[in-house]
């Protein structure tokens, strides 16, 4: 028995190792772990030279030149890398199955119940730095549905998940229908939950009346609105055109809920109004627009982020696979520096602003001492566009590194030249040249 029982541990183990060992990335210890790097960016605080970043239990517990390695602590020797906070995806649909339902008015779904762990979107997303993202139901909708922000790494949604109630989605037009539409739909949806409500309140007279509570549980359907309304959730309000921003505004102004406008490209004419309400906005992965000018008839070029940033308005970054560059936040951040956004702003945008957006920046968006560990390490300064992320650390644990990466490894393999096909002798070849002379007559 005694013998039979250590055969059975010992193939349990087996087993283990050979499972772990097939895993194309498996987490590192969340035990003491100090980077020693060539640039340190903290967003919250200046930029460090040749510094150390040192976590345990997964908090970042100190961060600088004179940092005190403990002798316990893993080492990562990395003086040519570039550490800082991971990216932040304030707004996207992608890792769902599908973006919306084909009922407008579904207020009560959450993305959480289309998310697709497996999904290629999150390894890609985790391969380029990111580290939270907020995924929603998209823009063809009334209401949405809510939100879920995640970490793009997990075999499950409860692994993933950082905040599992974030965000109800709103659109201000749907596709095919005007926006006059939309808003009478959106007024006569209030106007029932008003009543649900009050209906509500005067059952619940009667029960107290009568030295009682009310067992009825509020209607999950309604639930989200009602929260929206209690300013428990923001509205992530999506606006196609400038026309569609000054009527959110006045939908949060009348209804009295925190709102986020989501930015189509047409939307930068609208950038002063934003400004002037101290807005959080999102702008479109497409950062730039062209537009007809009206007098001349010629098409102008309009950079979003320098009409925002000129404007003074307060916004952050999302990525898309809309173009290559749209695809990478850092490459969002280096555009807009290049046309006159500060580098501080312009780093801000792909992390800070996010996370406050989102109201993780108590765990994500800078390096700060207590802070969690979610940082990424890059092969040069974010806005080179030579350079790459090469780890990824979530919660002090390292769970992406670039040089153990085999499907990038497969995808940035050279092609293989085709097999050359053997060439007849000469000989050979003379002599069916020979035969094919035409005879003299």
């Amino acid at each position: 028995m005694r013998t039979r029982s250590i055969q059975f541990v010992a193939a349990a183990l087996l087993s283990a190792a050979l499972l772990s060992a097939a895993l194309p990335c498996v987490a590192q210890s969340r035990a003491k772990t100090a980077l020693k790097v060539g640039k340190i960016i903290p967003i919250a605080s200046p930029e460090i030279t040749n510094g150390v970043v040192l976590v345990e239990n997964g908090l970042v517990t100190a961060l600088g030149t004179n940092v005190e390695i403990p002798w316990d602590a893993n080492v990562l020797d990395l003086p040519d890398r570039v550490v800082m906070p991971g990216f932040i995806e304030p707004h996207t649909w992608r890792g769902m199955d599908r973006p919306n339902e084909n009922v407008p008015e579904v207020p009560f779904v959450t993305a959480a119940d289309a998310l697709e762990p497996l999904s290629s979107y999150f390894e890609d997303a985790l391969r380029d730095g990111i580290v939270a993202e907020l995924v929603i139901p998209g823009n063809d909708t009334l209401f949405g549905g809510t939100g879920i922000v995640v970490r793009p790494y997990g075999m499950t949604v409860e692994e993933m998940t950082v905040r599992p109630y974030t965000g109800l989605k709103l659109s201000m037009r749907r596709g095919g229908d005007s926006r006059m539409g939309q808003l009478a739909r959106f007024r006569k949806y209030m106007v029932e939950l008003q009543d649900y409500q009050e209906e509500r309140k005067r059952k619940e007279a009667v029960a107290k009346g009568k030295g009682e509570k009310l067992d009825e549980e509020i209607d999950n359907r309604k639930q989200p609105v009602i929260d929206l309304l209690d300013r428990k959730l923001k509205a992530f309000v999506y606006c196609e055109t400038a026309a569609d921003v000054p009527r959110a505004i006045q939908l949060a102004d009348e209804y009295k809920f925190d709102l986020v406008l989501v930015l189509g490209e047409d939307c930068w004419k609208a950038a002063k109004l934003i400004a002037e309400r101290k807005l959080p906005c999102i702008l479109p992965p497409q950062l730039e627009t062209w537009e007809t000018n009206e007098a001349t008839h010629e098409e102008e070029r309009k950079i979003l982020p320098k009409i925002f940033t000129e404007a003074g308005a307060h916004f952050a970054f999302q990525t898309d696979f809309v173009t290559y560059g749209s695809r990478f936040p850092w490459f969002q951040a280096a555009f807009a520096v290049r046309y006159g956004m500060s580098r501080d702003e312009a780093l801000k945008a792909i992390t800070l602003y996010p996370a406050q957006l989102l109201n993780i920046d108590d765990r994500f968006g800078s390096l700060e001492k207590g802070k969690e560990a979610n940082l990424i390490v890059l092969t040069g300064d974010p806005l080179e566009a030579t350079s790459w992320v090469d780890k990824v650390m979530l919660g002090g644990e390292i769970v992406y590194e670039r040089d153990k990466d085999k499907r990038l490894k497969k995808l940035l393999e050279p092609p293989k030249k085709p097999e050359a096909k053997d060439e007849p002798k000469e000989e050979q070849k003379s002599d069916d040249a020979k035969k094919e002379e035409p005879k003299p007559e």
